[in-house]
């Protein structure tokens, strides 16, 4: 499951202009924003994989999004190629997206299932569970500690190449208009995870993980529940979530939960760079 990261980039006022309708703000060494007409994508390093680029396309996963023409793309591919990347991964994209991407010598690295839930259907959780308290006011983040087991399970679930860094946690959290963690619990530790989203009147599940030590006991269906059940309890009317097409253990919690795939799938694109 990759989460759907959040459209909103904080920058510096000052924007370089690279010809063919592109501007680029750069907040930070080698990371920044790219504007191309009605087009947001952010760069940064992939975590844990410093010379990887992660580009980040605002509403992605949407079968509507349409990416600037071939020259602005290409332009998009030098600009990481300037920034010393030596490859570049985007977020899930929709087929229209993907195949804009390929004309740039793009390649699929991962495909993801979409699914969606109606939330007029009832939710029944079995096993209620604790949810995650922010550490400070007006926060979403929680206490270090937690953070820390989060991403502990992330990594030992995804394994390092699909992993979440402290960075990557804090944008699913943001990403939606509301957030929720909820927890499972077994033989004394936090066993899984799920973080939860919510804007307007959609439904998000934005990540969902449980240590291999723990998996195939119920967690992730408890925790894919009492997702639904808050979700639901913000007048959402549907929930969407994605994951691996290969990922049958996911898929039959997912579809054991309500959830339909839809006659679309997402993917994850990717491409060496020349430096």
């Amino acid at each position: 499951m990759v989460p759907v990261l959040s459209g909103s980039f904080r920058h510096r006022r000052d924007q370089s202009h690279y010809g063919h309708g592109v501007s680029l703000v750069e907040q930070r060494s080698r990371a920044g924003v790219i504007w191309s007409g009605a087009t947001t994508a952010r760069a940064r390093p992939w975590p844990e994989v410093p010379n990887r680029a992660a580009l980040l396309i605002g509403a992605s996963h949407s079968p509507t999004v349409e990416l600037p023409d071939t020259p602005i793309l290409q332009t998009w591919v030098d600009t990481l190629s300037r920034w010393g990347y030596d490859s570049v991964r985007t977020s899930p994209l929709a087929p229209v997206a993907a195949t804009a991407l390929s004309a740039v010598g793009f390649n699929t690295s991962q495909k993801l299932t979409l699914l969606e839930r109606s939330d007029t259907d009832p939710v029944i959780v079995a096993r209620p569970l604790q949810s995650v308290r922010s550490r400070f006011h007006m926060s979403r983040m929680p206490a270090a500690s937690m953070v820390e087991a989060i991403l502990d399970i992330d990594r030992a679930a995804f394994g390092q190449d699909w992993m979440m860094d402290e960075q990557t946690f804090r944008e699913a959290l943001h990403a939606t208009h509301r957030a929720r963690i909820f927890v499972s619990h077994a033989a004394g530790r936090i066993s899984g995870f799920v973080i939860a989203g919510v804007t307007d009147t959609y439904g998000f599940i934005q990540r969902l993980a449980v240590h291999p030590d723990f998996q195939r006991r119920g967690d992730a269906s408890s925790l894919v529940q009492n997702s639904l059940s808050w979700i639901q309890s913000r007048g959402c009317g549907s929930t969407v979530v994605n994951t691996e097409v290969s990922n049958a253990a996911a898929l039959s919690i997912y579809e054991r939960n309500g959830f339909v795939p839809l006659d679309y799938n997402l993917s994850v694109m990717e491409r060496q760079l020349s430096i």
